[in-house]
């Protein structure tokens, strides 16, 4: 009978099309479907399906080198992820994929079909930051109109909103690893619009702080959801590309959305920041609907199941997927995945550690967003659109990062694969995190003085650059390690979710203090703390995850 392995279940337009259809270049020459999963990722293989003993006795005990024998359990830990399938087992009453070619499995989607997918994921993951700070030159309007003078409420009417989207994914991410990405998103977006009403006819302040957080938490999926579908639809060789394509939305949308929100609130005022991004999010409730399938296999492979059951009178039908899962209730088992993201953050050292590192680079991008416009409209006499615009230079850093990380990390672990005897390791993604780690401390050093000594407006400028390129250069190889592990454990979605907990929480509040730290040291000195702070640990630690990241997770492999 033939056997298919298992897959891992739930992970301007022109432009972004062109660049999501180099994913699939080469597909022909890609290792046959049967390599559904990664094969390289030893720890969580050990963890699920074979114990430390079983692999030592397949792989021997010869006389060699202690790297030769981890070499020979790694691939005894292949050999057995290998012998997992999803094929279809009528004898047992299992349902799985018709063939290893099985065309309703999104591995094996064409390719037109992928790039619509991505493409919607994509612009979804763009709104929601973009909401983020597409309000912030407006803030001061907004405070004017309600008479708001405490300078931390102000600034806690656009960091409500980033809190939001720290927590939200708690829920998001397993209910879409249980349910189904499609409309987990849909409902989503569809609470995005509805809260950001809220916001923009909001007729005091605490009405708008709390339309603010509901819309940050219950409208964040599609920034989340989306590495689910990445696992779901591309191979490990090609999540690194996949990833860096992803977050350019989640990225680019803080940058994008002063500059827009700056002529927006001037022109129009501060309510049509919302009135916006509430039409937006209408457009992409009925675009998901109509033009995205269900990528979790999981989910399909139920239904598929349900189906069967029904046409060929067999009740005892049920997806292959869910009869190796353990039997519990439903309620139980929503409840076990609403708890698996916070699971994942407090009992994995390894996402633990990352999350830190993603703590100080992501609320570092906002505690530049809480002073590049005073700065430039207070010291250097510009307008607010035009302070906006200065937001260009760290979306120039992030393109740097996706055209220099994320286009060359695949093609970098392919070499790094064949230089390694065949074998693939998930910590061969991470050697960017040491550039991202030196360019955030730079940018911090760089702008805090610039700013102090009054420097030209260009250099100054330009100091946001390494901010940008060292955030994305670090998101990338971390979120693509992420789900190299915890993809095939169908967790792709919530190990992303434990990342997000800190680095937005820290982003949301870390800004806070700005003022008051910059009150008492200065622009030099205050901006540098912050970058000394990243050098001690976002530097170091990018130093230890190169050099011993094999060693850490092999001593805390992963697991659910």
């Amino acid at each position: 009978m033939e056997r298919v392995t298992l897959p891992a279940p739930g992970g301007s337009p022109s432009s972004a099309e062109s660049s999501i259809q180099s994913l699939d270049k080469g597909e022909s020459a890609m290792s046959s479907p049967t390599a559904e999963t990664d094969m390289s990722d030893t720890g969580m293989v050990m963890a699920e399906k074979a114990s430390s003993k079983d692999l030592e006795t397949e792989a021997g005990h010869g006389d060699g080198d202690e790297s030769d024998r981890e070499e020979q359990l790694d691939k005894a830990a292949q050999s057995k992820l290998a012998g997992q399938s999803l094929l279809t087992d009528l004898d047992n009453g299992l349902i799985g994929w018709d063939s290893d070619a099985d065309p309703t499995n999104p591995k094996n989607w064409p390719k037109r079909v992928k790039i619509r997918v991505m493409i919607f994921v994509l612009v979804s993951a763009f709104m929601i930051p973009t909401a983020s700070t597409l309000f912030a030159p407006g803030e001061s309007i907004m405070a004017k109109e309600f008479g708001l003078t405490n300078s931390v409420v102000k600034q806690f009417t656009v960091s409500a909103y980033v809190l939001g989207f720290g927590w939200g994914p708690l829920m998001h991410a397993p209910l879409s690893e249980l349910y189904g990405r499609k409309y987990v998103v849909v409902c989503s977006n569809f609470l995005f619009a509805a809260l950001n009403i809220g916001c923009s006819e909001a007729t005091s302040v605490a009405m708008f702080l709390v339309f603010r957080a509901l819309s940050g938490i219950l409208g964040c999926a599609g920034m989340v959801v989306g590495a689910g579908i990445i696992s779901d639809m591309y191979r490990p060789e090609e999540t690194g590309r996949a990833t860096s394509l992803f977050l350019l939305g989640p990225i680019m949308g803080p940058v994008f959305g002063p500059i827009l929100g700056g002529f927006i609130s001037q022109r129009a005022g501060w309510r049509w920041t919302f009135r916006v991004v509430e039409c937006l999010g209408g457009v992409m409730v009925g675009a998901f609907i109509f033009f995205v399938k269900e990528t979790n296999a999981a989910v399909l492979l139920r239904h598929k199941a349900n189906r069967l059951a029904r046409s060929m009178e067999r009740p005892e039908l049920m997806s292959i997927i869910d009869s190796r899962q353990p039997r519990m209730s439903p309620g139980r088992r929503l409840a076990m995945g609403l708890l698996r993201a916070a699971k994942l953050l407090c009992t994995s050292p390894v996402v633990f550690s990352l999350s830190i590192y993603m703590l100080i680079a992501y609320a570092y991008l906002y505690v530049f967003f809480t002073t590049i416009t005073a700065v430039l409209t207070t010291r250097y006499g510009w307008s607010v659109e035009l302070a906006g615009l200065s937001f260009i230079g760290i979306g120039c850093g992030t393109f740097f990062s996706v055209a220099v990380v994320g286009s060359t990390n695949d093609t970098l672990v392919m070499y790094l694969t064949k230089r390694n005897n065949g074998v693939r390791e998930p910590e061969m993604r991470l050697g960017p995190m040491i550039f991202g780690s030196i360019m955030i401390p730079m940018s911090m050093f760089w702008y805090g003085w610039g700013v102090q000594k009054m420097i030209h407006w260009f250099p100054l400028v330009m100091s946001f650059f390494p901010i940008g390129a060292g955030l994305l250069g670090s998101l990338i190889p971390i979120q693509a390690y992420l789900i190299d592990l915890y993809g095939p454990l169908g967790a792709a979605a919530s190990a992303t979710a434990a990342l997000n907990i800190l680095r937005c929480t820290a982003a949301a509040l870390i800004p806070l203090c700005v003022p008051s730290l910059i009150a008492r040291f200065d622009y030099g000195w205050g901006y540098s703390i912050f970058g000394f702070l990243a050098v001690g640990l976002c530097t170091t630690m990018s130093i230890f995850f190169v050099k011993f990241g094999k060693l850490f997770r092999r001593r805390f492999p992963p697991r659910l």
